[in-house]
């Protein structure tokens, strides 16, 4: 059996982090996957998603051949933190300092392989979002693709104003419409990559831009908005429907380890037999399947009558935002009213697990783990 891995063996996770993005929220951008980007209400929440966040990209570039360049995930940190600003009802989003670099040929050429990456998916789920329906106040999937498009015409004259998309801004069909933004957006970037790799420029709302910071806007609009598309999809399709739920005993723990690395839980699964052990001492869990892949996952410590405790709630990042922790917790504590539950929650949560009916208890003591990273 190998040793359990000290913290320090695994690298941090370095966040820009942008306050006041998009109205308020919390923006986490993952500075060394440009593009890779979480937001949420808060900043705790911002900053304990990003793990997941990391989980979601490196299993979405491994299916498009492209190796993760960072290794395992370790913990969030904050490496840099510049708040969005709003004058006039603009909102002028972050400039980090690590876009304040020169952007080398590979760099450019990373990051256009990972929009054809994305648009390739997008394109494969435009044929089906004729069902989607538009939640109250938001844009409907067509919408979302035309501002696709526009986007690209937009970010593309960042740094030369100059820069003129020479198609149709009204080009009905949506696949020709971005097909053409695309080629447009990728000779442009190119053009400017040769014209200067730190070119820099403040725009006419008073927005800084480089071009490392115009690549990592493109990255970001592109995947952001596919997974967007695809969880509306997925609800309209019912997928859950379809998964196999399941409160028998794992049979073997690498479902469970592929299913902690993609949330980035690389600290857990080091030594699989350490958590297979782990496993075997719960009292319940249960378990959501498509397939044979394992997409959710929590368990239960504890006596089976008065205490309990609720540990490992897992959902696969392509399955969050459709009900399935919910699920899994609510079986957990279905039909034990008087039984006292507890559970360590990731930092933002709260208010979720409110909904069950879970309070601070001030009373609580806790022995923490020598080196809270195992």
């Amino acid at each position: 059996m190998g040793s359990p891995a000290p913290r320090g063996a695994f690298p941090p996770l370095r966040l820009g982090l942008e306050p006041g993005y998009d109205g308020g929220r919390t923006g986490a951008w993952l500075l060394d996957i440009p593009g890779a980007f979480g937001w949420a209400p808060t900043r705790d929440a911002a900053i304990s998603q990003s793990p997941s966040v990391a989980g979601w990209w490196r299993e979405w570039l491994a299916r498009h051949g492209e190796p993760w360049p960072l290794g395992e995930v370790g913990p969030a940190v904050i490496t840099e933190e510049v708040p969005a600003s709003v004058e006039d009802e603009f909102e002028r989003n972050a400039l980090f300092a690590h876009d304040e670099r020169p952007l080398g040929r590979d760099e450019i050429e990373t990051a256009i392989g990972r929009l054809e990456a994305a648009r390739a998916d997008l394109t494969g789920l435009i044929d089906r979002l004729g069902i989607v329906d538009a939640p109250e106040g938001e844009r409907t999937a067509e919408d979302v693709l035309r501002h696709l498009g526009g986007s690209e015409i937009w970010l593309g004259s960042r740094l030369d104003p100059a820069a003129r998309y020479p198609g149709r801004t009204d080009e009905p069909d949506p696949r020709t419409h971005l097909a053409a933004t695309r080629g447009w957006a990728v000779e442009n970037l190119r053009r400017l990559h040769a014209t200067d790799p730190a070119s820099r420029r403040v725009d006419s709302k008073g927005e800084a831009w480089t071009l490392a910071k115009v690549v990592r806007r493109y990255v970001y609009h592109s995947v952001d908005h596919l997974r967007e598309l695809d969880r509306r999809l997925a609800r309209a399709e019912d997928r859950p429907a379809r998964l196999r739920w399941s409160e028998e005993p794992l049979a073997a723990v690498t479902p469970l380890v592929r299913l902690l690395r993609a949330v980035g839980w690389d600290r857990r699964t080091r030594d699989p037999e350490r958590l297979g052990r782990a496993i075997e001492g719960s009292q319940a869990m249960v378990s959501a399947w498509d397939g044979e892949e394992l997409v959710a996952f929590a368990r239960e410590l504890g006596d089976g009558v008065f205490n309990a405790v609720i540990s490992m709630v897992v959902v696969d990042p392509r399955w969050q935002g459709l009900g399935l922790a919910n699920r899994l917790v609510g079986t957990l504590m279905a039909d034990r009213p008087n039984a006292r539950f507890a559970l360590h929650a990731a930092g933002g949560v709260d208010a979720y697990y409110r909904r069950f009916g879970f309070e601070h208890d001030p009373s609580a003591m806790v022995r923490p783990r020598p080196d809270p990273g195992l």
